[in-house]
């Protein structure tokens, strides 16, 4: 785990005379600790499952020990679930702050690192206020954990900046560059999120039993996330304002989900504004989400419901066409411009064994169009890259290259930040039985004549 500390620095440090020692020898300092960069997040979405796994007994009972104040019996029982489950995260921070509170603090470095670069946002940024771990903070090796944590910073919001966003086991993830990161911790409450292309996204939550609505939000420039905050149990609108996400709900004034730091962040405060201009999420009572949203460079003849047979390319003035009618609401740019990509209907009626949409990619300089896949129960398409795309469909949520044939699953993934689109379709118009010869009836004597 500190394989990272090292001796090396750029300039060895310039020698002192100690007046203790015989002779006058002059004696280098010891160079100061060094914790090297570590790769963030976790590997596989399953290592962020340890309360499934063996070594969670353990942890469980380490914070009952933590409820009577029991540090001892804390550190005892973490470390029995780390044995258990070495990749234990919860096991590794709440190990970490025990061993603060029990003065062992050369004995916190290992569980914090592997807390902390595990779930750099929410544990590596708390360990830097949490008062257990100021003495360890103040001593070599805790200084250069936090010098480390300060380098890491940069890593994760550029990790964050060019990762694809998912939900999966009802939370909300960053996958970037192979590695997972998670963003909420709702312990599989999010039923949907939102972005308006910023850095800024409001996830909602439903609860499982309750089947109340909150909402909360997040900040991919620095990771953090803000609570939910309990709206009414009926349908909403959500949309982006400058400093907040803005939320209105039938019977109650509009709110604004504060983004400000300024003591109200994460707060629902009162609004007299009205909503503002731009894409915005419809919210149904049933919990189903719809976004409305007109794509940028890009014009038609939409109908009611944001349906065309064609559009036009405003930069190459091209016009595309394909089987079934387009939906601008999932229209999304290449990160480069250069592509593309939307969700099709393709059948008007309902059938479970024919597809009602496909995904396509388009080229902007050409308007050429290329079908990537098809789905019965709908579609959600976005950017991983500038030739890559992610298709959330019928059997969750794959990463494919636009040279390629072949999807990479993201296993244990659902869902993309934007809703699928599914059609309001119809059920098959029932077939028509042929006329019957009309039967005419006997006379009483029983002839037919």
């Amino acid at each position: 785990m500190l394989g990272a500390c090292g001796s090396g620095s750029t300039a060895p440090p310039l020698p002192h005379r100690d007046d203790a020692a015989t002779g006058g020898v002059i004696r280098a300092a010891t160079p100061a600790p060094v914790l090297s960069a570590r790769p963030l997040g976790l590997a596989d979405l399953d290592g962020w499952q340890w309360r499934s796994r063996a070594g969670h007994a353990a942890f469980k009972r380490a914070r009952a020990a933590e409820a009577k104040n029991d540090w001892t019996g804390v550190a005892g029982a973490c470390t029995q679930a780390l044995a258990a489950d070495p990749s234990n995260l919860e096991a590794a921070w709440l190990l970490a702050v025990a061993n603060g509170k029990l003065g062992k603090l050369d004995a916190i470095t290992q569980p914090l690192v592997l807390a902390g670069t595990g779930d750099f946002a929410k544990w590596a940024i708390a360990s830097l206020d949490q008062p257990a771990l100021q003495p360890y903070l103040a001593t070599p090796i805790g200084l250069a954990w936090k010098a480390r944590v300060q380098a890491d910073r940069a890593l994760f919001a550029a990790a964050l900046s060019h990762s694809i966003l998912v939900i999966a086991k009802g939370d909300l993830f960053a996958y970037a560059d192979q590695r997972w990161y998670r963003l909420t911790r709702t312990f599989g409450a999010v039923v949907a999120a939102f972005s308006a292309d910023g850095p800024h996204i409001a996830y909602l939550t439903h609860g499982k039993t309750s089947h109340k609505l909150e909402v909360g939000s997040v900040d991919l420039s620095t990771g953090l996330t803000t609570r939910p905050q309990a709206l009414l149990a009926t349908s909403a609108q959500l949309a982006y304002a400058p400093g907040g996400f803005w939320i209105a709900q039938p019977g109650s004034k509009p709110r604004v989900l504060s983004l400000v730091a300024d003591g109200h962040q994460g707060l629902l405060l009162p609004t007299s504004a009205t909503r503002p201009r731009g894409a915005w999420l419809e919210i149904y009572a049933s919990g189903g989400t719809h976004v409305h949203r007109t794509p940028p460079g890009i014009s038609a003849d939409w109908d009611d419901q944001g349906l065309a047979s064609a559009i036009r390319i405003a930069s190459s003035n091209r016009v595309v066409t394909v089987p079934g009618q387009i939906v601008g609401a999932t229209i999304a740019w290449s990160p480069d411009h250069a592509h593309a990509a939307f969700v099709a209907q393709i059948a008007d009626h309902c059938d479970p064994a024919t597809p009602t949409v496909a995904a396509y990619v388009i080229d902007t300089a050409t308007g050429a169009a290329t079908e990537l896949a098809r789905a019965t129960h709908g579609l959600a398409i976005d950017w991983a890259g500038d030739r890559s795309v992610a298709i959330a469909g019928d059997d969750g949520v794959i990463i494919r290259e636009l040279a390629g044939s072949q999807g990479q699953p993201l296993v244990g993934a659902t869902k993309l930040l934007a809703p699928r689109f599914a059609p309001r379709c119809v059920p098959e118009p029932e077939p028509e039985l042929p006329e019957l010869p009309e039967l005419v009836e006997p006379d009483e004597e029983g002839s037919e004549n």
